[in-house]
Order: C-alpha cells, then structure tokens, then sequence
C-alpha cells in the first residue's frame, strides 16, 4: 500500500511539474499552440512522422500573419518563434550579442569533432575561431581553387558520356562529384569517387551523417533538443568510425604536404598557414583535433549542401525544359574556348545564380536557424522580454514558404530574384542565414555546385525518366533535407549542337 501511494505522489509531482512548465508562454501573454503533455508541439517529429521544419512549417501557416512571433514547446521547453521580417532581423543582427550562439551543448568527450568545429562553438572562442578561419574563404582563396574543380567536372564529363541515354540517379553521381571536389580542395587527394561509386572515401562520408538511418537521425535529434540522451548513451553526432577515418586522412595529407614541401592551396594549405601564425596568447591552440574537426566539418558540409543543392536544381531543370534552355543558352554564352569556365564568367552568370537561389529557396538544406538569448533580452518594437536561455527559432522553411514574400510558393520560378528584386527579400531568404554567423562556407558551396551544374548542362539535358518521382517525397525522420528514396531518377540525353 505504502508503494501505490508513492507512486501515485511521483505521479502527482511529474503531472504538476508537465502542467507548470506548458504554461510559460501563457503567462508571458504570448500565443501559442496547445501542447501535448509529454512531447509539447512536436510529437509528430518525435515519433518520426514529420520533419522538425514542417512542423515548425505547419505552426507558422496557422497563426495569424499579424503575429510577429510566436510560441513553441520542445518537449517541455519554450522556444520562441520569430516571424515577422523585423523579429528575424533583431535575432540574427541588430541584437546579435544577445543571440550569439546556436547551441548551449556540446560534449567534447563523446563527440572531439563535433564539439570543436565553428558550427558548435559558443562566445569568444567562436569569434576567434571565426576571425581566422575567414581568410580561408574569401573570393582571392576560392579563385585559387578553382583549377582543382575544374579537374573534377573533367572527370565527370567522360561520366556523363558514358551514362549518355541512360536513367540515372543523379543524386548518387552529384555525390560522388562533392566527394571529389572536396578532397580535392580541402585534403589534397583524388578519392576517385566520380570512377568508383564504391571508393572508400565516398562510403566513409555517406556513413559520417546519413539521416535514413534510424541512429544518425536520433543522434541529431538528441544533441539538439534532448542532451541527457547524449550523455546517458554517449551517442556522437557524426559517425565515429568515419570521422576518425577522415580525421586520420587529413593528418596524413598534413604530413606529406610538409614533407614534400607542396603547395595546393587548398584547405590543408590554408589550415598550416593559419597555424604558423598562431599567437602564443590564443586562446586556444590549433591541436591536430581542432584542425581535424574544422576539415571534417568543411568536408561534412561541403559533401552534403553543394551535392543536394546540385541534385535538386537538375531535378527542377528536368520538369522545368524552358528554364533548362535558357539556363543552357546562357552556360554555352561563357564557356572559354577551351570549354571550361573562368572564375569571373562562372560568377557572372545572372540566370545560373537565379536558378540556384531559387533551387535553396524552395529546397533549404537546413529547415530552420537556432540561437539562444546569452541575457535578458527587451524587444522595444514589441514590448517582449526574452528571458536568459531562451530558444530561438527562425523558421526558414515556412519563410521561404510564404506567399506574402514568395507568390505561388510552390512554383519553381527564378525570376522572383531578378534584378533589384533580392533586395526586397531581405532578412527572409535565408540559404546560409544571415547577420555575422552566416555559413562561412556559402561562397564555396556556391561555387562547387554552379561549376558542376553548369559543366553538366552545357553538353546534357536532363528529362524525366520511369523512375523519376514525381512529386519528390523527403525523408520526413532526417533533420536535414534528404530524399525520401536516397534517390533521384532523371534521364540525361547528350546534345549535338
């Protein structure tokens, strides 16, 4: 007897406490949509029957367009939602102080990597980080590593010609080619990955994120938004056998570079350079994890946002013909005599670089952006007081979703960017984010997937084949933007003229 009335008293203290802590923004006088007792808004993505920035998509639809924010629970935890053009430009930029850093955890037992890379760290390491690491990224760098793309789509061409009047899953060779730009430009290797769709360092970099997968995308899930599960299950972000594989890669790439007194100036170059000019009242060294962890990371990134960026834009170019023409028409238009492209004519591109920003605004990779109030936090617009802690989302699907920005949302249309138009878009397209902790490696992406589209495009044409899915589905478990299948079919034809 005794027993049932401490259970029913544990009980009464876990219901009390549900009740309490799903009544924050009620009490705050700030809208928001009934929770669920256990796993407050989000019980859809918990039990992996939506992805997290649909449901944050679905929320958004509901409330009224007024509403300039509006709030959320995460489980038990409140997280306010930024809606309205002003609010997302207070978080990410006029207030950016306040909302510095994305994520409150990270355990650098579990995961080293994971836990050292710019994406995770908070506060003045971060802006240390960050000020050294923008070098590696300007424009200058970029153009010296242009030649090393150009050796890749060289190599995807014989590809395209041998796979010319076949279905293939552009998906799968959009990877390979990252793969191989990547370890071109970051280790300083040919991973052969565009010849061999099986080469070691194409599976290693598959398994390092791979959100199909039941363990990657609860990996994710719990580093996000439930840390103790990370702590309790010592679960790391990243794959552990294939970060240590690339980690071991980059060390070995490092030491014969020495050795042989090479230059590539590629990522390895850079990262050397950045270490010899360490100060000695840094305050952090450039160990060979902190080194291992920002290539790993660029690899990361750079593989999955370029190569999904790539697969998605000929996946449109493919049920859109007239835009693949004047995409076509334009690509033939700047190709050198040699046919290849110069790193002026390739940024110069007006209709390419449409079709891309139309490509990540109807496909972002990452669904939503993700900070923390670092103090108390009074928006004066609004009269809100963002308590210490808080969490912040911009909800950069539904933004890229709204018809008040974006008329006939659904529509593939790259001229919503033309001209001036992208100045009106400010604060709510958001790719890359926005403000000082925008993606270091925007231009680089950019660049790594234009060249592969533009060098696929000028001699191929994509069309719909048997097995091309149409509507795409997406894989409604993975954080981030992945084809439900893994696959995408689209039939490519070689052009005479």
């Amino acid at each position: 007897m005794m027993w049932l009335v401490l259970l029913l008293i544990i009980f009464a203290i876990l219901y009390i406490y549900m009740k309490r802590s799903l009544s924050y923004w009620e009490n705050k006088n700030v809208v928001f949509e009934k929770p669920s007792i256990i796993f407050g808004n989000f019980i859809n993505a918990a039990l992996r029957k939506e992805q997290l920035g649909y449901t944050l998509k679905r929320l958004y639809d509901q409330m009224d367009d007024t509403l300039p924010y509006f709030g959320v629970y995460v489980f038990h935890s409140p997280y306010l939602v930024v809606k309205s053009r002003d609010m997302i430009k207070q978080v990410l930029i006029k207030n950016f102080s306040s909302f510095i850093n994305r994520t409150e955890y990270s355990n650098v037992d579990v995961d080293p990597f994971s836990s050292n890379v710019l994406f995770s760290l908070k506060n003045d390491i971060w802006k240390t980080t960050r000020t050294k690491l923008s070098p590696i990224f300007t424009s200058g760098k970029m153009k010296l590593m242009l030649p090393l793309m150009k050796e890749v789509t060289n190599e995807m061409d014989d590809i395209l010609n041998e796979m010319e009047g076949k279905e293939i899953d552009v998906r799968d060779l959009s990877k390979r080619y990252s793969v191989d730009i990547i370890s071109s430009c970051a280790f300083g290797i040919n991973a052969g990955s565009l010849k061999d769709a099986n080469s070691e360092m194409k599976t290693m970099v598959t398994r390092m994120l791979d959100q199909r997968g039941f363990t990657r995308s609860f990996a994710v899930f719990a580093w996000f938004f439930c840390p103790i599960l990370v702590d309790i299950f010592r679960i790391p972000f990243i794959e552990k056998e294939s970060s240590q594989y690339l980690a071991e890669v980059f060390k070995q790439s490092m030491k014969k570079r020495k050795e042989n007194n090479t230059k590539r100036n590629d990522l390895i170059d850079m990262l050397n350079e950045l270490k010899e000019e360490e100060a000695q009242n840094d305050q952090f060294e450039f160990d060979d994890i902190f080194m291992s962890a920002q290539a790993i990371a660029f690899f990361n990134a750079g593989t999955e946002g370029a190569s999904i960026l790539m697969t998605l834009s000929l996946y449109e170019m493919a049920l859109n013909p007239d835009i693949q023409k004047e995409l076509r028409k334009e690509i033939r238009q700047n190709i050198d005599t040699d046919g290849s492209l110069s790193y002026e004519n390739l940024f110069g591109m007006e209709y390419l670089d449409l079709v891309v920003k139309e490509t990540l605004r109807k496909y972002p990779f990452v669904q939503f952006l993700r900070r923390f109030a670092e103090k108390d936090v009074l928006i004066e617009e609004t009269g809100l007081l963002v308590e210490k802690g808080t969490p912040v989302f911009v909800p950069l699907l539904a933004i890229h979703y709204d018809p008040k920005y974006y008329p006939n949302p659904e529509k593939f249309d790259p001229d919503r960017f033309k001209g001036d138009k992208i100045k009106d878009l400010q604060y709510v397209y958001l790719p890359f984010g926005d403000g000082p902790r925008k993606c270091i490696g925007d231009r680089f992406a950019l660049m790594s997937a234009k060249i592969g589209l533009a060098m696929f495009l000028k001699n191929f044409e994509v069309t719909p084949g048997e097995q091309t899915e149409i509507p795409l589905k997406f894989n409604k478990a993975a954080f981030f933007l992945t084809p439900e299948k893994g696959v995408v079919f689209l039939k490519i034809n070689k052009l005479i003229n």
